[in-house]
């Protein structure tokens, strides 16, 4: 097998997706098989299904393996129920990464409900821009906010904060960024933490 590198990263110089597309076509009409290896789920903002479609219109099929998309392998590592009755009657995916790299132009009014969980992906960089627009549409100023960086990875990190202190958060715009915004992370209480290699007392899982 050979391992050909054509991530993305915010920011960055990195492959065109045109580019992506014509590579995977070009391999498999030479009969290969081939892998799109993603991080997360590849059909939650990524770019499966622009990817999929280019395959299609070639003539060429492909399977999809689903994966664990980032916001609920970061509800697991916070031990946090996105749809905790308590707190929330909905959970809300957005990104705040349009392609144009800025903050799209969302439902504002739908993603400030605090009756629902907000989880933002890609939004490192239009952070402060994003709380500023759920203030101005309603959300608490103490509504709980987490950044967790790298999720799920040996080198993952999480901050928390509330929507009025962004401001005082220290990202690693380097690194994948997810955001959690809503009353469910009122139980994440460290500042700041790397992950832990301590050994848990007791595995939950739902067959």
């Amino acid at each position: 097998a050979k391992r050909m590198l054509v991530g993305k990263r915010g920011g960055r110089a990195s492959c065109r997706q045109s580019d992506i597309n014509a590579l995977m076509v070009r391999l498999a009409k030479q009969g290969k098989q081939i892998v799109r290896l993603k991080s997360g789920d590849p059909m939650i903002f990524g770019r499966g299904g622009e990817e999929l479609a280019a395959l299609h219109a070639k003539g060429i099929e492909a399977e999809i393996i689903p994966g664990v998309t980032t916001a609920l392998a970061a509800a697991s590592a916070l031990g946090v129920s996105l749809t905790h009755r308590d707190h929330a009657q909905g959970v809300k995916f957005v990104t705040a990464h349009s392609r144009k790299g800025r903050l799209p132009d969302l439902d504002w009014h739908a993603c400030a409900d605090p009756a629902t969980t907000l989880v933002v992906y890609m939004g490192g960089r239009t952070l402060p821009e994003l709380a500023q627009q759920l203030l101005e549409h309603g959300l608490a100023p103490s509504t709980p906010l987490v950044v967790i960086e790298s999720v799920s990875r040996p080198n993952e990190r999480r901050l928390t904060s509330t929507l009025a202190t962004v401001d005082n958060l220290q990202l690693n715009l380097d690194a994948p960024i997810l955001i959690g915004i809503g009353r469910v992370f009122n139980t994440v209480k460290r500042l700041e933490s790397p992950v832990e290699n301590a050994k848990p007392a007791l595995a939950y899982a739902h067959a």
